[in-house]
């Protein structure tokens, strides 16, 4: 009796050690190289798996379980070892970091239970020498555990509804839910029985709560993606530890006991939820659990830091990771315990904080400031801190972000170089500076970018080789520019990341890859744009047909090639645009749901049209596809309905047809706009740009009254501002130009022109007295025209008092461009002329705009935007 009990003595002596090391094991293991929180804790060594070990094992228990070879309670004089040794190789199988071959993760953890169910029902059948033990619960555990891991890594790897399980955190629950049965059902049969190895050991609770954890981390959903089944696990975890210390508080189970890995773990678990108080929950645990007689360490101080990161910028998130760091280096001070001394985990999660608070300027101003007082602290920092750093600068939206970001790049080598190793530039730091410089919209800051990208391309070091993101950050960058060399230089980057994929480097284009050049390409305003659009989605078409699912194409890539039609300049794009169109409608009812078209789609064909010059042909064609867009938005498809823009595009094709209706369709489509909006649809409001466009399509009239209509509606214009009926309709200068160029092209007789010159001289006199803009030159030279075509050329007077006064207010604003000095020529008397230009008319040359003084043309703006007309020829090859 003395032997058997020194032998269970020695037995408990063993188990109690391996729980030991386990615990040890895990909680070192929970801390990465760069001071990352892994997530998985490893309680064996790894070895090298075995797929046939696994194809054995899979076969032998399918035999065991074979009820009609091994009828229950048929496994006597120590057969039944069989599946108590069965349940110790797969143990040592899941342990092994094995990856399951099958498609099914839950495949094992289910093998494993029916192993145990086997048992059970041989005990059930009056096998005596059977004896169901705490670890073969255990090993059920670390199946399922197990099987979460599996769960991740193969949703990562795949896309589409055979990893949706996985990915919406469903099938993370259901499994944390069943482990959770199985460990209640263990105390229960521990509590009922007495039966101490049936009782749940420290092991047991623990691989629980990694379970819920898991799933509140489940396959790396950003946390403003995460739903309920994110929030329940934490939840879950939370409950689980609380009804530890509910076991072990009424002495029900002393393995149950909380240790400061338990609450780390679902500190952890609160950091991964997502929830918007997940920090604070996180730091009244750490309160909580000091309560409790738990000492806390500085791994617990690092989650709570952590679980604030992640709340992002709710609820003073940054604030409170501070307020945490600041409490954590205080104790250091106090105690001068080197264990609490907060590391470059501490420092490095308080950065990223910063970087995702929002804040801006300030933010990435504050991330340097603990940069540098974490180094004064003599905390090395490492290569993710200074990372994250680059990405506060990169959310700054500051303009002096490259010029910082550089800064920092060359303090880390700096670092490197002085002999901190855990500082080295790598592909995530250069990826960054590409975005930070990509985001900038600048030419110079994009040379820089294009001049990193070409360093990674020749590095030696594969590691820092450029990835997809790193060509695709570069592609959008230029896309920003807007000019014709920013189309070309994304137009050529697609190229090279096309070359490095044909050359293996590693690197896959993608639709966005595309798309963004194609973007580029409509914004560009070069004669060769639309036709290399449609090139690279024929290209794309074609590499999707040939299996390449990467490059299929959508609605994006589509409105932004019908787009550069419209911006092309050429008489055929409203042609080739309706083409693309029909395509995208054609395929769309064929069941390619993702090139159904939009009202993006509808509105840039609209706006070919309108730019197209085919006259009333094209107005037509614009209101007709206007009309189509109200036909099936009013059978339900909100996808298409029509918008101020839409309008805005129609009344732009009418005011360009120089058909004698236009003004009377433009002045029906606007009070149509009107009404709707009065009905209550916000969408079509009309605004400034759609009374001016209707303003310059009755200027174009053969109206005599034409200057007073343009009036009218500027009338209208200021009633609806200034009564608060619509901001939106805000008049401008460009208005007050419509009306005047209205007044400039008016005919008639004798009293519909002094009407004309009326109008002119009022409008005129209003904008100059008004808040809402100033004259520019194009608003003189309108009304210098309006008095040579309205004023009797013989009544010098009359031109010289309303000339004069105006021309040299003209002169003081410092407004007298071309347009100005020519109509001036045109309206003035030539005594008027040569009085006011005095010694440069007598030159004997023409007097240009040049000849002026400065004060006098110092503020006018290009009268002339020069387009680039590159003519393309070639089909796209990668």
């Amino acid at each position: 009796m003395e032997m058997n009990g020194q032998s269970d003595k020695h037995r408990k002596s063993r188990e109690m050690k391996k729980m030991r090391d386990r615990e040890t094991h895990s909680y070192a293991d929970l801390h990465s190289e760069h001071g990352q929180h892994k997530g998985d804790v490893e309680w064996r060594p790894q070895v090298k798996p075995s797929l046939a070990r696994f194809a054995y094992l899979r076969s032998a228990t399918s035999k065991l379980l074979d009820t009609d070879t091994f009828p229950p309670g048929s496994l006597v004089k120590g057969k039944w070892h069989q599946l108590s040794t069965m349940l110790v190789e797969w143990s040592k199988w899941l342990n092994s970091n094995a990856k399951f071959t099958m498609d099914d993760p839950t495949e094992v953890p289910l093998l494993v239970e029916s192993l145990l169910k086997r048992i059970i029902d041989e005990q059930a059948a009056g096998n005596s020498e059977v004896r169901v033990t705490t670890q073969m619960y255990n090993t059920i555990l670390e199946a399922w555990l197990a099987s979460l891991s599996n769960t991740s890594k193969h949703t990562r790897q795949t896309k589409g509804l055979e990893s949706e399980l996985g990915r919406n955190g469903t099938m993370h629950v259901a499994v944390s839910e069943r482990s959770l049965d199985i460990l209640k059902r263990m105390q229960m049969e521990y509590e009922s029985k007495g039966d101490e190895s049936l009782k749940p050991n420290f092991f047991s609770f623990l691989a629980v709560l990694k379970m819920w954890t898991k799933t509140c981390a489940a396959t790396g959903i950003p946390s403003s993606q995460r739903t309920v089944p994110f929030h329940l696990g934490s939840r879950k975890a939370h409950q689980t530890l609380q009804w530890m210390e509910y076991l072990a508080r009424s002495e029900r189970n002393d393995a149950a006991k909380p240790t400061v890995l338990t609450y780390t773990m679902v500190m952890d678990a609160f950091a991964k939820s997502g929830e918007k108080d997940a920090g604070t929950k996180a730091e009244a645990l750490l309160r909580h659990m000091e309560m409790e007689g738990v000492k806390s360490n500085l791994f617990c101080y690092n989650m709570v830091i952590n679980a604030y990161t992640r709340q992002g910028r709710r609820g003073g998130a940054v604030d409170n990771a501070e307020r945490i760091l600041h409490e954590l280096e205080e104790i250091y001070e106090k105690t001068a315990d080197p264990a609490m001394k907060p590391d470059v985990v501490s420092y490095t999660s308080l950065v990223t904080a910063w970087a995702n608070s929002n804040r801006r300027g300030f933010g990435a101003n504050r991330a340097e400031e603990i940069l540098n007082r974490m180094m004064k602290a003599g905390c090395d920092p490492n290569t993710v801190t200074f990372n994250a750093v680059l990405k506060t600068w990169c959310r700054s939206a500051e303009k002096s972000a490259p010029g910082r970001a550089l800064n920092i790049f060359k303090q880390m080598k700096m670092e490197n170089k002085n002999g901190n190793q855990r500082v080295k530039p790598d592909r995530i730091t250069y990826n960054t500076l590409i975005h930070i410089f990509a985001k900038s919209g600048k030419m110079d800051a994009m040379e820089h970018a294009q001049t990193i990208l070409a360093q990674m391309e020749i590095d030696t070091d594969r590691r820092l080789r450029p990835n997809t993101f790193s060509y695709n950050t570069i592609i959008e960058g230029w896309s920003k520019v807007r000019d014709g060399d920013g189309s070309f230089k994304a137009y050529a980057v697609l190229r090279k990341l096309l070359t490095a994929e044909k050359d293996n480097r590693g690197v896959r284009s993608d639709s966005f890859s595309f798309n963004n050049v194609i973007i580029s390409l409509s914004r560009s305003r070069m004669k060769s744009s639309a036709l290399r659009s449609e090139e690279l989605l024929q290209y794309m078409e074609k590499e999707y047909a040939s299996g390449n699912t990467r490059l299929q194409t959508d609605i994006f890539g589509y409105s932004a090639a019908i787009h550069a039609w419209a911006s092309s300049g050429d008489n055929n794009a409203g042609l080739r645009a309706e083409k693309l169109l029909y395509q995208l409608e054609l395929r769309s009812s064929s069941g390619e749901h993702k090139l159904t078209p939009n009202s993006v789609t509808y509105n840039s064909c609209i706006d070919c049209w309108a730019k197209s010059g085919q006259g009333t042909f094209a107005a037509r064609k614009a209101e007709q596809l206007l009309e189509r867009m109200e036909i099936m938005y009013k059978a339900g498809n909100e996808a298409v309905k029509p918008t101020t823009h839409t309008y805005n595009s129609v009344l732009l094709a009418w005011a360009k047809s120089n058909t004698r209706c236009a003004h009377s369709k433009s002045l029906a489509l606007l009070n149509h706009m009107w009404e709707q909006y009065e009905s209550g649809d916000i969408d079509l409001k009309p605004d400034a740009l759609a009374y001016n466009t209707v303003i310059n399509a009755i200027s174009k009239s053969d109206r005599e009254d034409k200057a007073q209509k343009a009036l009218r509606i500027l009338r209208t214009m200021d009633k609806l501002y200034r009564a608060g009926q619509n901001k939106d309709a805000r008049p401008n200068e460009f208005t007050y130009t419509s009306v005047l160029n209205s007044c400039a092209f008016s005919s008639g007789g004798q009293r519909a022109r002094k009407k004309a010159l009326d109008t002119a001289i009022f409008t005129l006199e209003e904008l100059q007295e008004s808040s809402y803009g100033r004259p520019n030159h194009v608003t003189y030279g309108m009304f210098l025209k309006a008095c040579a075509n309205l004023i009797p050329i013989d009544d010098e007077d009359r031109r010289r008092i309303i000339v004069e006064p105006v021309f040299l207010q003209c002169c003081e604003d410092g407004q007298v461009g071309d347009i100005v000095l020519t109509q001036f020529r045109m309206a003035a008397p030539e005594d008027l002329y040569n009085k006011i230009l005095g010694d440069i008319s007598q030159t004997g040359t023409r007097v240009t705009v040049k000849d002026l003084p400065a004060e006098w043309r110092c503020n006018v703006k290009n009268e002339k935007k020069v387009r680039k007309r590159t003519h393309y020829r070639g089909n796209f090859r990668p």
